[in-house]
């Protein structure tokens, strides 16, 4: 994935106060929720295409979906804010 790629993932910043920092030489992008909305991370590995609650690289997959084809990027950047929301409102 290039670093273009990853810059065009800003679908979870249209929300106020979202934001994204990349790690693993940019293998991987870790969303932050913003605190005002009870905080929270997903780290998403491109290389790997999983995605996972937390900082840091994904161990394993916490979704079911496989991402290929065109578009992909945007699918899991998608699921996996719908999985870090899904969570953090589970804990409140």
């Amino acid at each position: 994935m290039t670093n273009e790629a990853i810059t065009e993932l800003r679908y979870h910043e249209q929300q106020e106060g979202w934001t994204h920092e990349r790690l693993q030489d940019d293998k991987c992008v870790c969303i932050l929720r913003p605190r005002e909305l009870g905080g929270g991370f997903v780290t998403i590995d491109f290389e790997r295409r999983i995605y996972g609650c937390g900082y840091g690289k994904p161990r394993q997959h916490a979704g079911t979906r496989t991402y290929t084809g065109r578009g992909w990027q945007d699918r899991i950047l998608r699921d996996a804010i719908d999985h870090l929301e899904a969570i953090m409102s589970a804990a409140n």
